[in-house]
């Protein structure tokens, strides 16, 4: 990618940012407004759309990452340069603390009375674990399946990845708030924690190790796949 790196930071920064303002403030609105049983479906579409968005108009210049897990788990096939992801991370994480503060700003004391949209677990450490394992696990097949394969759709990798991020919110909200993106999770965490909020800071390694073995689980499996199922294939050419 012959985009500067800081262009490229600054579109990670500001596509994270977009992402956490309307899934965080997805999530202060519906606590606000009492909704209820339709409240996960309003948050999870929120997500979805908002990083469908973010895609759109920022992937074009930073490759449309927003979260460390898809940096790490692009990295790790090759796909995106090593020496890039601290930078993208720091980028990433500053733009969760940006979305948040924005959501903060427009809610104040409702903000930090609802808990900021800060995702946190209840159900212990292993389900925690496994849960957002499994979130950033069809996360990142749909990064692979939709945005890198060469058979993927022209046009599509932004809705189709954006959708199966509200899919494993539909799932896994309920046990940890499906993050399975630490700029998602800290970023909340840092604005609640300067705004006075409680923060249980020791939950925050399930959502830094669980997103990244699923991602680099889907990484290495997709491609694995991938190249298998491509052999019947060439034997039924040559047969």
């Amino acid at each position: 990618m012959n985009i500067p790196l800081s262009r490229r930071l600054l579109a990670e920064m500001a596509g994270t940012a977009v992402l956490c303002l309307f899934g965080i403030g997805a999530a202060v609105a519906v606590a606000a407004a009492g909704a209820g049983g339709a409240g996960l479906l309003i948050v999870a579409l929120a997500h979805g759309l908002a990083l469908a968005v973010a895609i759109y108009a920022f992937g074009p210049v930073s490759g449309g990452h927003f979260n460390p897990t898809v940096s790490i788990a692009l990295a790790a096939r090759g796909h995106f340069a090593w020496r890039d992801v601290p930078a993208y991370v720091l980028a990433q994480l500053a733009g969760g603390v940006l979305g948040a503060a924005l959501v903060y700003a427009a809610y104040t004391d409702a903000a930090v009375d609802s808990g900021l949209g800060a995702t946190t677990f209840t159900a212990g450490v292993a389900p925690a674990l496994i849960a957002e394992a499994a979130g950033a696990f069809i996360l990142v097949i749909a990064v692979f399946a939709l945005a890198v394969a060469p058979t993927a759709p022209r046009g599509l990798h932004g809705l189709g990845i954006g959708l199966a991020l509200a899919v494993q919110i539909m799932v896994f909200g309920p046990l940890t708030g499906a993050s399975v993106n630490l700029a998602r999770t800290l970023g909340p965490d840092v604005v609640l924690s300067v705004a006075g909020g409680t923060v249980p800071w020791w939950q925050l390694a399930v959502y830094l190790i669980g997103p990244v073995v699923g991602g680099l689980a889907a990484a290495f499996l997709f491609r694995t796949v991938r190249r298998t199922a491509a052999q019947p294939t060439a034997v039924a050419e040559r047969n």
